[in-house]
């Protein structure tokens, strides 16, 4: 299994797709529930199994997508089945598990080298167990995986103020869903979900091959990719509502940009997990395709006027469950940029 990736656009070769099996809302993560308690929606998001009838269509979605990606000459990979409803000790909490329908949300994937992420999640530190078929084959192959710190999630970790979550700088926190690769350049979103200690530690991982930029006061809730989405070297989508001419990364200025100012909203179970931002979470198979979620028909036209092609699927439960293509998506090996 060649690992190798260096941006979010080349060709893709091989990635993981993700699985809803045994989805479980986490039970005992201080920061899950600090998270979910500063939404404004007025109905709260409870601990426990995720309604079968969710984790079957989104099932279905993905092994079609698995199927599609299969047909297209892109080698698929599958987490491991876990049950994430059984509990776990992590350092100093009992959690239950949470799923693996967002695989990028953890694996980040640097050239040849492969990180568990540091994330502030507790309750899916242990997620990483449902890679280690990927984990075994990459390493067997000749790549570097290595494992940041766990953060403890201790109290003065994290904190809850102006409506929202806070990360302090005590330790090193983020997801892998924090950062979008641009050959030596990695953009890393300073947010709830990682601080900028997160940034420094990766910087001092990658040394001088990399610059990280840290992206800060754009925003503040989770992962990078409702807000952006880089399509080729020289096409970027940004929402609107958070990116402007201004804050656009400096190596990325000399981009096209497609504004994206609305969204469909996809309809949701209970609670949204993901606001209808998720549906800019589009992933590119090459520097000219785009998979698109198919509700999306006014980003679809966007795309294809500025010539890309588009292949659009459906991903019903992208709110309920939070992710995209993107999310649902590890890329494990790309064409070098």
């Amino acid at each position: 299994m060649k690992i190798y990736t260096n941006s979010e656009f080349m060709d893709l070769r091989s990635m993981v797709i993700g699985r809803a099996d045994h989805a479980h809302w986490p039970k005992g993560d201080p920061f899950f529930d600090s998270l979910t308690a500063v939404s404004t929606w007025p109905t709260p998001l409870k601990s426990g199994a995720v309604a079968q009838d969710i984790i079957q269509g989104a099932n279905n979605e993905l092994e079609d997508f698995a199927e599609a990606m299969d047909k297209m000459g892109v080698e698929v990979h599958r987490p491991d089945v876990v049950d994430w409803s059984q509990v776990s000790n992590n350092l100093d909490h009992a959690t239950t598990g949470m799923h693996t329908y967002s695989t990028r949300d953890l694996l980040l994937v640097i050239d040849d080298m492969v990180i568990e992420c540091p994330t502030p999640y507790v309750s899916r530190q242990n997620e990483f167990r449902a890679f280690d078929s990927v984990r075994r084959s990459a390493i067997g192959s000749g790549a570097r995986w290595i494992a940041a710190p766990r953060p403890r999630m201790l109290e003065g970790d994290y904190f809850t103020r102006d409506g929202r979550v806070h990360l302090s700088n005590n330790v090193p926190m983020f997801d892998a869903a924090n950062v979008l690769k641009f050959g030596d350049k990695i953009l890393y979103l300073v947010s709830s979900s990682g601080n900028e200690a997160g940034a420094d530690w990766l910087q001092s991982v990658l040394g001088n091959s990399h610059e990280v930029i840290k992206w800060t006061d754009v925003y503040s809730f989770s992962h990078i990719d409702s807000t952006l989405a880089i399509l080729n070297s020289n096409t970027i989508l940004a929402n609107a509502t958070r990116v402007t001419p201004e804050n656009i990364p400096d190596f990325l200025k000399h981009c096209d940009v497609i504004w994206v100012e609305d969204m469909v909203p996809r309809e949701f179970a209970g609670f949204p997990f993901a606001s209808k931002w998720i549906g800019i979470n589009v992933l590119a198979l090459d520097p000219e395709t785009v998979v698109v979620d198919s509700i999306q028909e006014p980003l679809i036209a966007d795309l294809n006027s500025h010539g890309f092609r588009t292949i659009e699927m459906p991903l019903s439960h992208s709110r309920t469950l939070g992710g995209g293509f993107h999310c649902t998506t590890l890329d494990l090996c790309r064409d070098k940029f």
